[in-house]
């Protein structure tokens, strides 16, 4: 005796796309790019012609891109300084509450969210802490804009008078999402 038996199949498919995470950034100017390599953007200083203990700031802006799908988080991760002068630069940054705040020396007044040094600390331009500090950055645009002090430390010598330097700050930034 032979059954009869009927039979079927269902089929299912996912589709699936990677989620997009990418940063630009920029100084003072708004030429926002894709700084992945150095010297990166051009911080404004404004510091021509230092003197130990006398601060000089410029801003940093960085920004997720408009495709940027998912959120993540910036934080400082190396600082490489070169020249003379370098050997007697320290710095101290925070990051400001609006992507709008003015950076001076108000910035680093009351309660603000260090990254480097601190209100009466500064650190050596070729260090960064040794525990980064992690900013949260939303999808599609969203902003952060650190603030940097930058001044000749107390007591340098006077050999370094008409000296120069630079220094290259990375900042790091990875997808949480």
């Amino acid at each position: 005796m032979t059954l009869a038996a009927w039979t079927d199949t269902e089929n299912a498919t996912g589709n699936f796309a990677a989620s997009t995470f990418n940063t630009e950034s920029t100084g003072a100017t708004i030429n926002w790019a894709s700084n992945t390599t150095s010297p990166g953007a051009s911080l404004t200083f404004a510091a021509t012609s230092m003197s130990p203990t006398v601060s000089h700031f410029a801003t940093l802006n960085v920004r997720t891109t408009a495709a940027t799908t998912v959120g993540g988080t910036v934080a400082l991760s190396s600082a490489t300084a070169t020249g003379t002068l370098s050997a007697v630069l320290e710095y101290r940054a925070v990051r400001t509450p609006l992507s709008s705040t003015t950076c001076n020396a108000a910035a680093f007044t009351g309660s603000p969210v260090w990254i480097a040094g601190g209100a009466s600390t500064w650190i050596a331009a070729s260090t960064v802490p040794g525990s980064p500090v992690a900013s949260s950055i939303a999808a599609a645009g969203a902003e952060i804009r650190y603030c940097f002090d930058v001044r000749v430390q107390t007591g340098a010598a006077s050999s370094y008078q008409g000296t120069t330097g630079t220094v290259t700050w990375l900042f790091s930034a990875t997808s949480t999402s």
